[in-house]
C-alpha cells in the first residue's frame, strides 16, 4: 500500500506543467543558438575539422568527426532538432536526436572542455523522458488527445535537485587558495577590489541561491541576484549559454500559479488526485535516487587519486569546478627508435592547431593520448618499437612554469589506468 504522503506518491503527484512547457521552449531556443554559434564562432572548424585527430574521452576512441566539412552538416542537424524542440514538433524524436548528437560531440573532443557542455548532456537527457510537449506544441495540434495541463511533480524536483548540486559544488570548488586570494581572476581583472568582490560574492551566491529560491519570502530577492550574477558572468566570461540556461531553470523554483499570474494566464483548479503507483513508477523513483547519488559522488572522486585536481586534472571533469584555473605552457616530445637508437624531436604544432595545442600542454590524459597517436603514426612508417618522452613546462594560475609530466617516463609504453593516480604526473611544487 502506498500512502498519499509517501515519496513515490509525492513525486508522481500531478502538478501544473507550465514551468516545464516554458522551459522546453527556452531550452530549444538556447540549443538552437548554441548549435548555430558553434558554426559561426569557428568552434566546429577549430575543434572538429582542422586538427589531424581529436582527443575523445578514453574508451570512446571510436567516436570520430565526420570527414571533410561533414561536421557543419552535423551541427546544422542539431540546429534543426533544436527548432523542433522549441516548437514541440515530433518532440521525442527531436529531443533524443539532439541529445545523442550533442553527447557525441562532447565525448569525441575533450579540447575546449567546459562543465557547461556536460550540463547540457544531463539536461537534454532529462528532457527526453519528460512530457514537455503536452501543451503549447505542434504535437498537440497534430494529436489533441495528448494535451494536458499537468505533469508529475518529479519533473520539477529533478531539475531543482540537479541545479542544487551544481551550485553547491561550484561553491565548494571555490574554497581553495587560488580563488580565495583572487589569483585565478588576476589575468582577467586588474582591480583588486573588483576581483575580491567577485570572488567572495561568487561563493556566497553559489552556496545560498538554491535554499533562497526554495522559500517564498526570499525568492524574489534571490531571483534578482541570479539575474545580476548570471548576466555579469555572461559579459565578463566566455561561458556560452550557461547563464541563460541557469536563469531558465529558475522557472522550476516558482509555483506554476505565480508564473500564470505573471503571464496573465487563467489559473487552474487545484487537483487532488491520488496517483496510482505501479511497479514501474517505484523503479523510476529508485532510478532517480541512484542518479542523484552518482551526481553527488562524481565531484568528489578526485579524493581517490590524492592529487590536486586543478593541476593533475584527475577527477576534474564533471565536478562543477567552474572558472577555477588557468593553465598555459608548452610541450614537445622526444622520440626514440629502439631498433636503430635514433632520437628526434616531435613538435605537436605540425599536427594540431592553436585550440587543441592549448589543451594539450595542460592536460596529462590528452598528452598520453597524443603519444598513443604518435605510436600509430610511426608504426605506419615501419617503426614498431619506439619510446616517447614528454618535455613540458606549465604554469597554473600564473605560477612559475614547471614540468607537468615526468620527462623520464616512456608514455608510449605506459598503460592508462583510469582508477589510479598516474605517477608520471609531476606533483605541483609549493611556491
Amino acid at each position: 500500500m502506498i500512502y498519499a504522503n509517501s515519496l513515490p506518491s509525492r513525486l508522481w503527484k500531478p502538478v501544473d506543467n507550465t514551468p516545464l512547457v516554458l522551459f522546453r521552449i527556452l531550452l530549444g531556443f538556447l540549443l538552437l543558438f548554441q548549435s548555430v554559434n558553434d558554426i559561426f564562432s569557428d568552434r566546429v572548424r577549430t575543434l572538429f575539422i582542422e586538427p589531424a585527430f581529436t582527443f575523445p574521452f578514453i574508451g570512446f576512441e571510436w567516436l570520430r568527426p565526420l570527414p571533410g566539412n561533414g561536421m557543419y552538416a552535423y551541427f546544422l542537424v542539431m540546429a534543426f532538432f533544436a527548432i523542433l524542440i522549441m516548437l514541440g514538433a515530433f518532440y521525442r524524436m527531436a529531443m533524443m536526436g539532439y541529445t545523442l548528437l550533442w553527447t557525441g560531440t562532447y565525448l569525441m573532443q575533450k579540447c575546449g572542455y567546459n562543465n557547461h557542455y556536460y550540463l547540457i548532456v544531463l539536461i537534454c537527457a532529462f528532457m527526453c523522458i519528460m512530457p514537455a510537449h503536452h501543451r503549447l506544441s505542434v504535437d498537440v495540434w497534430r494529436n489533441p488527445g495528448i494535451r494536458t495541463n499537468y505533469c508529475p511533480q518529479w519533473c520539477s524536483w529533478l531539475f531543482i535537485a540537479q541545479f542544487g548540486i551544481v551550485y553547491t559544488y561550484a561553491a565548494i570548488a571555490k574554497l581553495y587558495p587560488d580563488w580565495l586570494s583572487g589569483r585565478y581572476l588576476a589575468s582577467t581583472l586588474t582591480s583588486d577590489r573588483i576581483r575580491y568582490f567577485i570572488c567572495y560574492m561568487g561563493i556566497i551566491f553559489d552556496f545560498l541561491i538554491t535554499p533562497l529560491m526554495l522559500f517564498r519570502r526570499t525568492r524574489t530577492v534571490a531571483m534578482m541576484a541570479a539575474v545580476v550574477f548570471h548576466i555579469t558572468n555572461a559579459i565578463v566570461f566566455t561561458i556560452g549559454i550557461f547563464p541563460f540556461l541557469a536563469l531558465s531553470a529558475m522557472l522550476f523554483f516558482y509555483p506554476a500559479n505565480v508564473i500564470r499570474q505573471l503571464l496573465r494566464w487563467p489559473q487552474l483548479r487545484p487537483v487532488n488526485i491520488q496517483p496510482r503507483i505501479t511497479v514501474w513508477k517505484k523503479l523510476a523513483v529508485y532510478g532517480m535516487g541512484i542518479y542523484l547519488l552518482i551526481q553527488v559522488l562524481l565531484p568528489v572522486r578526485y579524493l581517490l587519486f590524492g592529487t590536486q585536481p586543478y593541476w593533475s586534472e584527475e577527477g576534474f571533469r564533471m565536478s562543477w569546478r567552474m572558472m577555477s584555473r588557468n593553465k598555459s605552457g608548452w610541450v614537445y616530445f622526444r622520440v626514440v627508435d629502439n631498433d636503430t637508437h635514433k632520437t628526434w624531436i616531435d613538435e605537436p604544432e605540425q599536427r594540431l592547431n592553436y585550440a587543441t595545442l592549448n589543451s594539450l600542454a595542460g592536460f596529462p590524459d590528452i598528452i598520453w593520448q597524443y603519444v598513443q597517436q604518435l605510436k600509430k603514426i610511426y608504426a605506419a612508417r615501419g617503426m614498431h618499437n619506439i619510446s616517447v618522452y614528454t618535455v613540458s613546462a606549465v604554469s597554473l594560475n600564473g605560477r612559475h612554469p614547471q614540468p607537468l609530466v615526468d620527462p623520464n617516463v616512456d608514455l608510449a609504453n605506459t598503460p592508462w589506468e583510469p582508477f589510479h593516480h598516474a605517477d608520471w604526473i609531476v606533483p605541483l611544487e609549493p611556491e
